[in-house]
Protein backbone atom coordinates (compact mmCIF):
# COMPACT_ATOMS: atom_id res chain seq x y z
CA UNK A 1 0.00 0.00 0.00
CA UNK A 2 1.70 3.23 -0.81
CA UNK A 3 1.27 6.24 0.87
CA UNK A 4 -0.79 9.04 -0.28
CA UNK A 5 -1.17 12.65 0.79
CA UNK A 6 -4.14 14.22 -1.33
CA UNK A 7 -3.85 18.23 -0.89
CA UNK A 8 -7.19 19.85 0.99
CA UNK A 9 -8.24 22.55 -0.32
CA UNK A 10 -8.35 25.30 2.54
CA UNK A 11 -11.52 27.12 1.32
CA UNK A 12 -13.70 23.89 1.89
CA UNK A 13 -12.85 23.73 5.50
CA UNK A 14 -14.69 24.31 8.74
CA UNK A 15 -13.80 27.64 10.54
CA UNK A 16 -14.11 27.53 14.12
CA UNK A 17 -14.40 31.38 13.98
CA UNK A 18 -17.81 31.33 12.03
CA UNK A 19 -19.31 28.57 14.75
CA UNK A 20 -22.83 29.80 16.64
CA UNK A 21 -21.36 30.14 19.79
CA UNK A 22 -23.01 30.13 23.61
CA UNK A 23 -22.74 33.12 25.25
CA UNK A 24 -21.38 33.52 28.95
CA UNK A 25 -24.64 33.89 31.51
CA UNK A 26 -25.32 37.18 32.74
CA UNK A 27 -24.14 35.97 36.60
CA UNK A 28 -20.87 36.11 35.42
CA UNK A 29 -21.46 39.98 34.45
CA UNK A 30 -22.90 40.65 37.41
CA UNK A 31 -19.31 39.03 39.04
CA UNK A 32 -17.47 41.30 36.79
CA UNK A 33 -19.22 44.26 37.76
CA UNK A 34 -18.77 43.32 41.71
CA UNK A 35 -15.18 42.62 41.04
CA UNK A 36 -14.60 46.03 39.42
CA UNK A 37 -16.71 48.00 42.16
CA UNK A 38 -14.33 46.04 44.71
CA UNK A 39 -11.19 46.96 43.68
CA UNK A 40 -11.92 50.91 42.55
CA UNK A 41 -13.18 51.51 46.29
CA UNK A 42 -10.10 50.00 47.37
CA UNK A 43 -7.71 51.74 45.41
CA UNK A 44 -9.92 55.20 45.53
CA UNK A 45 -9.83 55.06 49.00
CA UNK A 46 -5.78 54.27 49.05
CA UNK A 47 -5.25 57.69 47.02
CA UNK A 48 -7.41 59.10 49.36
CA UNK A 49 -5.43 58.75 52.31
CA UNK A 50 -2.91 61.29 51.85
CA UNK A 51 -5.71 64.13 51.64
CA UNK A 52 -6.27 63.01 55.58
CA UNK A 53 -3.03 64.03 56.87
CA UNK A 54 -3.05 67.03 58.63
CA UNK A 55 0.47 68.17 58.10
CA UNK A 56 0.15 68.10 53.96
CA UNK A 57 -1.03 71.95 53.59
CA UNK A 58 -4.27 72.62 51.73
CA UNK A 59 -2.58 74.10 48.58
CA UNK A 60 -1.08 70.70 47.96
CA UNK A 61 -3.54 68.73 48.95
CA UNK A 62 -6.22 70.20 46.22
CA UNK A 63 -3.67 68.93 43.73
CA UNK A 64 -3.63 65.78 45.51
CA UNK A 65 -7.38 65.26 44.55
CA UNK A 66 -6.12 64.37 40.70
CA UNK A 67 -4.42 60.26 42.18
CA UNK A 68 -8.49 59.31 43.98
CA UNK A 69 -10.48 61.02 40.74
CA UNK A 70 -7.86 59.69 37.97
CA UNK A 71 -7.92 56.33 40.10
CA UNK A 72 -12.09 56.57 39.55
CA UNK A 73 -11.80 57.35 35.98
CA UNK A 74 -9.64 54.47 34.98
CA UNK A 75 -11.66 52.15 36.98
CA UNK A 76 -14.63 53.13 34.69
CA UNK A 77 -12.76 52.90 31.93
CA UNK A 78 -11.44 49.09 32.89
CA UNK A 79 -14.78 47.88 33.78
CA UNK A 80 -16.13 48.88 30.30
CA UNK A 81 -13.87 47.64 28.98
CA UNK A 82 -14.24 43.96 30.71
CA UNK A 83 -18.06 44.30 29.90
CA UNK A 84 -17.34 44.75 26.20
CA UNK A 85 -15.02 41.80 26.79
CA UNK A 86 -17.45 39.98 28.13
CA UNK A 87 -19.78 40.13 25.68
CA UNK A 88 -17.30 39.15 23.06
CA UNK A 89 -16.89 35.50 24.85
CA UNK A 90 -18.34 32.35 23.79
CA UNK A 91 -17.81 28.93 23.53
CA UNK A 92 -19.30 25.91 21.59
CA UNK A 93 -18.96 21.89 22.21
CA UNK A 94 -18.47 20.19 19.12
CA UNK A 95 -18.35 16.47 18.27
CA UNK A 96 -14.88 15.65 18.96
CA UNK A 97 -13.73 19.09 20.37
CA UNK A 98 -14.46 22.44 22.52
CA UNK A 99 -13.69 25.90 20.99
CA UNK A 100 -13.17 28.88 23.30
CA UNK A 101 -13.29 32.09 22.09
CA UNK A 102 -12.10 35.75 23.96
CA UNK A 103 -10.57 38.65 23.40
CA UNK A 104 -10.94 42.33 23.10
CA UNK A 105 -7.99 44.04 21.46
CA UNK A 106 -6.34 40.85 20.67
CA UNK A 107 -9.04 37.56 19.89
CA UNK A 108 -8.57 34.54 19.94
CA UNK A 109 -9.90 31.28 19.31
CA UNK A 110 -8.76 27.76 20.87
CA UNK A 111 -10.02 24.98 19.69
CA UNK A 112 -9.58 21.88 22.10
CA UNK A 113 -10.13 18.62 20.67
CA UNK A 114 -11.22 16.17 23.14
CA UNK A 115 -9.04 13.48 22.79
CA UNK A 116 -5.86 15.42 24.02
CA UNK A 117 -7.81 16.39 27.23
CA UNK A 118 -6.12 14.58 30.12
CA UNK A 119 -7.33 15.89 32.76
CA UNK A 120 -10.72 19.00 33.71
CA UNK A 121 -11.52 21.18 36.94
CA UNK A 122 -14.01 22.70 37.99
CA UNK A 123 -12.92 25.77 40.29
CA UNK A 124 -15.44 28.17 42.34
CA UNK A 125 -13.84 31.41 43.83
CA UNK A 126 -15.60 33.05 47.06
CA UNK A 127 -17.06 35.81 44.62
CA UNK A 128 -17.90 33.37 41.92
CA UNK A 129 -19.66 31.01 44.90
CA UNK A 130 -21.73 34.12 45.55
CA UNK A 131 -23.21 34.49 41.77
CA UNK A 132 -23.26 30.70 41.13
CA UNK A 133 -20.51 30.63 38.37
CA UNK A 134 -17.49 29.09 38.05
CA UNK A 135 -14.49 28.02 36.09
CA UNK A 136 -13.39 25.38 33.97
CA UNK A 137 -9.71 24.25 33.39
CA UNK A 138 -8.71 21.49 30.47
CA UNK A 139 -4.95 20.41 30.73
CA UNK A 140 -3.75 18.14 27.56
CA UNK A 141 -0.65 15.52 27.91
CA UNK A 142 2.99 17.41 28.23
CA UNK A 143 1.87 20.28 30.38
CA UNK A 144 1.13 20.96 34.01
CA UNK A 145 -0.15 24.58 32.82
CA UNK A 146 -4.14 24.92 32.13
CA UNK A 147 -4.59 24.76 28.60
CA UNK A 148 -7.98 26.11 28.32
CA UNK A 149 -10.10 28.15 30.62
CA UNK A 150 -13.62 29.01 30.72
CA UNK A 151 -14.38 31.59 33.46
CA UNK A 152 -17.95 32.59 34.37
CA UNK A 153 -19.76 29.19 33.70
CA UNK A 154 -22.68 28.07 35.50
CA UNK A 155 -21.76 26.48 37.82
CA UNK A 156 -24.09 23.29 36.99
CA UNK A 157 -23.01 24.05 33.34
CA UNK A 158 -19.98 23.49 34.29
CA UNK A 159 -19.62 20.17 35.74
CA UNK A 160 -21.87 18.68 32.70
CA UNK A 161 -19.67 20.29 30.00
CA UNK A 162 -16.48 19.00 32.26
CA UNK A 163 -18.16 15.39 32.78
CA UNK A 164 -19.12 15.39 29.12
CA UNK A 165 -15.80 16.40 27.69
CA UNK A 166 -14.04 13.59 29.80
CA UNK A 167 -16.38 11.25 28.49
CA UNK A 168 -15.65 11.88 25.43
CA UNK A 169 -11.96 12.32 26.10
CA UNK A 170 -12.14 8.76 26.99
CA UNK A 171 -11.61 9.19 31.08
CA UNK A 172 -15.25 9.03 31.88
Amino acid sequence: MAFTNLPVDPGTLPRAAQLQLHPLPAEHRREILVQSLITVVIVVLACMIPLIIPAIPSEVRIFLWVFPISALVLGVVFTALALVRFRRKGYALREHDIVFRTGLFWRKVTVLPFDRVQHAEVTHGPLQRRFGVATLKFFTAGGSSVDLKIEGLLADDAERLRETVLERAGHG
